[in-house]
């Protein structure tokens, strides 16, 4: 007890000194500092190699929590659950610079080990950071050694115990749409355990997508999804994936009879399932397109059966017409899918560089509007960068040099958000349509014209009026609320056209742009009062986590028929 004490006063002394630390967990260790000390924030950052991607938070109590962050009665029940994730809050004020700059939201834990309820009996400070001890897109580190050899001369103690990790685990991630939760991030607290079904999913494998990646396996009835892995597009993620893959068939005893995989060749997940299949020649292979997997995901996800009318928005898929998808209307089933109408397609100018440089979809935006002639509208983008370097963009969208097309609603998303010079460079993934929505103006309820034919959407017309608003003087923030609104629109016009013609009242809401709370809720509330059934998944993510979830269901329907 007595040497308890002492490093228990130890860890205070650091963190009121805005000392660094790494604290071992149950998943892996933690990177921790004083949420209030600005230094410590700002050195962390540095030491995790992660410029802007926003922090999550502990606090001592949800009492303490409710002076910085809006808790509901359901956002609450979700923060003291046996489960403890970390709950997507809204600010009542500005937070500690260098956590979560820009966003109207915080990510809020309370103390879910024995060590952390310890700690706060100690320190002065009512909250902490509290990160993935890892550098920027690896996985979350397990091992004494490795912590100590990796963050050797960078931070101000190690505090560890005996017991080795067997099993790497991230924090859960979860918000609260229209008084429901919605789970973000399943991780610790939440996988593996499974998700019944009246589905036989035995020996089903889904291998996912590349960003924020996850497998699934299916045991009887019970749909297993393995815990989030992170984005595959490096060598130690891969390990990761395997080494959770190889786990998870002995724990389970899983023999895989049949893998499912998107039809994308070079995401890592789709080469794991191409060469579990050269290994073991008996074993059945499907590829199942992205945005088919994201609608199947959460029909799986509210036990849907037949056909619905999906809308599948994101960054980017690849698409059956080999063109870059990311916002589809489709009529679906776990079978087969219907595109009845999606987005126009825009240049991609530089392939993934655009999605890492929203300035670049801007350009491509407002280039497609206006021709050259848009170096003379006064809009933020344009003032931001010198001519010479915005028709090298130009230049790359005319010759169609690296310069794929998309029809993706992130890209939408990314473009409005640079031509109002809200993000022009991302340093994580979704910064700009984060940034987008944190600056909404609830009062404002105007949305811009957008038209509809041949089974496109163009939205020429709603960049031109965004431009005029600026030029006019309108705020980012009643631009971003009739951009939002916009979307709402489309989505209601286009579900009263398509019922009407095809009798579809069952609307399901997949892909990452859902996690956007606003129009989440202005989209389901708006078509409920139309006598829509509208879904949104609550265990299974909606963003690309729960793709492995969706290969799986449809792989289990096309079985029957084999």
């Amino acid at each position: 007890t007595r040497d308890l004490s002492l490093l228990l006063s130890g860890v205070k002394e650091l963190v009121s000194d805005g000392g660094l630390l790494a604290v071992k967990g149950t998943g892996g260790f933690h990177l921790m500092c004083d949420a209030f000390n600005e230094e410590g924030v700002h050195k962390l950052r540095a030491v995790k190699q992660r410029d802007g991607k926003p922090f999550a938070v502990m606090f001592r109590s949800a009492d303490e929590a409710r002076e910085y962050v809006e808790i509901s009665a359901i956002e609450e029940k979700v923060l003291t659950s046996w489960r403890r994730p970390i709950v997507l809050l809204k600010k009542k004020r500005t937070f500690t610079g260098g956590i979560a700059d820009g966003l109207s939201t915080l990510g809020i834990m309370l103390p879910y080990m024995p060590f952390h309820h310890l700690l706060f009996q100690y320190l002065e400070t009512p909250a902490v950071v509290l990160t993935s001890g890892n550098f920027s897109d690896e996985p979350i580190l397990i091992s004494d050694e490795k912590v100590t050899a990796l963050f050797s001369g960078h931070i101000d103690g190690v505090v560890s115990y005996n017991r080795e990790i067997y099993n790497r685990i991230d924090d859960s991630v979860v918000t609260v749409v229209n008084r429901k939760p919605m789970v973000i991030r399943r991780a610790r607290g939440y996988a593996p355990s499974p998700i019944k079904t009246s589905l036989n999913v035995e020996g089903i494998l889904g291998t996912g997508a590349e960003l924020t990646g996850s497998f699934c396996m299916g045991k009887g009835n019970q749909v297993i999804m393995s815990q989030y892995i992170g984005d595959l597009k490096n060598l130690e993620t891969l390990e990761f994936y395997t080494e959770a893959y190889n786990r998870f068939c002995r724990l389970f005893r899983f023999c895989p009879e049949m893998v499912v995989s998107d039809p994308h060749p070079d995401y890592l997940s789709s080469r794991f399932a191409d060469r579990l299949v050269e290994e073991n020649p008996g074993i059945r292979h499907i590829r199942v397109q992205h945005h088919h997997a994201h609608i199947a995901s959460v029909m799986l996800d509210r036990g849907l059966e037949g056909d619905v009318l999906g809308f599948s928005f994101d960054g980017t898929g690849l698409g059956s017409d080999g063109h870059i998808w990311g916002a589809e209307i489709i009529r679906a089933d776990y079978l087969d899918f219907e595109r009845l109408f999606h987005f126009e397609y825009v240049p991609l100018p530089g392939g993934d560089k655009a999605i890492k440089e929203p300035w670049r979809m801007g350009l491509s935006y407002l280039y497609h509007c206006y021709g050259k002639a848009l170096f003379d509208l006064q809009v933020p983008l344009v003032r931001a960068f010198k001519r010479d370097k915005a028709e090298q963009i130009i230049l790359l969208v005319d010759k169609q040099l690296n310069t794929p097309r998309t029809s993706g609603a992130g890209r939408l998303f990314d473009a409005v958000a640079a031509i109002i010079g809200l993000n022009y460079c991302s340093t994580y993934q979704a910064e700009a349509p984060m940034l987008l929505e944190s600056v909404i103006d609830p009062s404002e309820k105007g949305f811009y014209d957008f038209e509809v034919g041949n089974g496109q959407i163009s939205f020429v017309l709603m960049i031109r009026q965004i431009v005029n608003d600026l030029e006019g003087g309108a705020s980012p923030g009643v631009i971003s609320s009739r951009f939002h609104n916009t979307i709402m629109e489309l989505v209601f016009r286009l579900s009263m056209q398509i019922r009407a013609d095809l009798g579809l009242s069952r609307i399901v809401l997949g892909g990452g742009t859902f996690q956007n709370k606003y129009l989440s809720e202005i989209i389901q509330n708006r078509l409920v009062k139309e006598h829509f059934e509208v879904y949104l998944p609550g265990e299974i993510p909606v963003n690309d986590q729960g793709i492995a979830a969706g290969q799986l269901a449809v792989g289990a329907h096309r079985r029957m028929l084999m």
